[in-house]
């Protein structure tokens, strides 16, 4: 190959090949431009990300929490609850052998339970992701982790206080995360 054809070559490399690794990340989080992250995690082997969102003056009742899943923030392929609606969410204490604990947020739509969980301990431990299962089944029909160093969490306070006031997941509590 001559010199100016590999010139060309290198050049149109650095301008397509950020493009399309643009085109399949997926988004840091699906919550609103406007809105607070309460956990968010980019799915690992897809495009797509989970996200536990606050809309709103949440920590003094005037606002809403929502779950949101997909590739586009913009257009959220499931968001619940959705506009307008009440949503009733759980939040599970998560406790494990070795300085190591989380959380899980819960909520079921549509005959589906869905469960966010958060995951960290020592040794920089942090690990995060999504179950999907069917009403009444123990075994998931769509389990995720997140993409390794990419769980985000929220770390104020007014948020976690107000998800605290949640209810716990009896199953959760007595099972823990469901696993395959």
């Amino acid at each position: 190959m001559n010199p100016a054809a590999k010139a060309l070559l290198a050049i149109a490399a650095t301008a397509i090949l950020p493009a399309t690794a643009l085109a399949t990340t997926a988004p840091a989080t699906m919550c609103g431009k406007s809105d607070q992250v309460v956990f968010s995690c980019p799915l690992a082997g897809s495009t797509k990300t989970v996200s536990m969102c606050a809309a709103g003056d949440v920590a003094h009742g005037d606002g809403r929490f929502y779950y949101a899943y997909g590739r586009d923030a913009a257009k959220p392929e499931m968001t619940y609850p959705a506009m307008g609606r009440e949503g009733e969410f759980t939040r599970t204490h998560l406790t494990f052998a070795g300085n190591t604990g989380g959380y899980a947020y819960a909520f079921t739509n549509a005959g589906f339970k869905y469960v966010v969980y958060s995951v960290s301990g020592s040794n920089n431990l942090q690990d995060g992701g999504l179950v999907v299962l069917k009403d009444g089944q123990a075994k998931p029909v769509k389990q995720s982790t997140c993409q390794a160093g990419k769980v985000t969490d929220t770390d104020e306070d007014a948020l976690i206080d107000a998800t605290l006031k949640w209810k716990s997941d009896p199953a959760i509590e007595k099972n823990g995360i469901p696993t395959r």
